[in-house]
């Protein structure tokens, strides 16, 4: 079975411009694909990236016109300045990670909804209550997934996913690992399938 380590960000657009692309590529393969939602806060101060906010005027007017430019190509809808960007707490990533670990099988699903909330329907998903629906609507059961994700495991864990993105050279999001290969960005999918189609004549 071939393996892809899937790293993202709850906050990140190109990441929601991904994921499901990615999921329906996989169902292509004999894969096992692992989600690592990572702290990206910890991650650019050693990788030379920086916030948003903290970029050049023109890398963020040319960033707003690339996501408005793969949001009509891909026909996915996205709202390249949403009221709620950019997430600032780390719960949403914890309650993936929480439905991870609780072995809910729904941990893709629901870290799509919770992009979708921020990127699409223009949510606070910082919010507890809006967090809480979302999950809730997932039909996991909410009142578990939040309270484990607020647990010293949990955090523990997200930690643990960031330290292993960091020794992977991951510096943006998203990245997928296939064997020894990164490929960085939504725009590398192709590359990704071509690496799989690869692997699976060879087995």
């Amino acid at each position: 079975m071939i393996k892809i380590d899937y790293y993202m960000s709850h906050g990140s657009p190109w990441t929601f411009l991904g994921h499901k692309r990615l999921l329906a590529m996989v169902k292509n393969f004999d894969v096992k694909l692992n989600i690592y939602p990572v702290n990206y806060g910890d991650i650019f101060p050693i990788s030379g990236g920086l916030p948003v906010s903290k970029r050049p005027p023109q890398r963020q007017k040319i960033r707003l016109q690339e996501l408005q430019r793969w949001s009509e190509y891909l026909k996915i809808k996205l709202i390249p300045q949403p009221k709620f960007f950019p997430s600032k707490s780390l719960l949403p990533s914890l309650v993936i990670i929480a439905s991870k670990i609780k072995n809910t099988n729904k941990e893709f699903i629901l870290a799509n909804d919770i992009m979708n909330a921020l990127w699409v329907k223009e949510l606070d998903i910082d919010n507890e209550k809006t967090l809480f629906d979302i999950i809730k609507k997932t039909g996991l059961d909410a009142d578990e997934i939040m309270s484990f994700a607020k647990t010293s495991d949990c955090t523990r864990t997200f930690k643990n996913y960031t330290s292993k993105a960091i020794k992977n050279d991951v510096f943006g999001a998203p990245t997928f690992i296939v064997e020894d290969q990164v490929y960085w960005g939504q725009d590398r999918l192709d590359f990704v399938e071509r690496h799989l189609n690869e692997l699976s004549k060879s087995e």
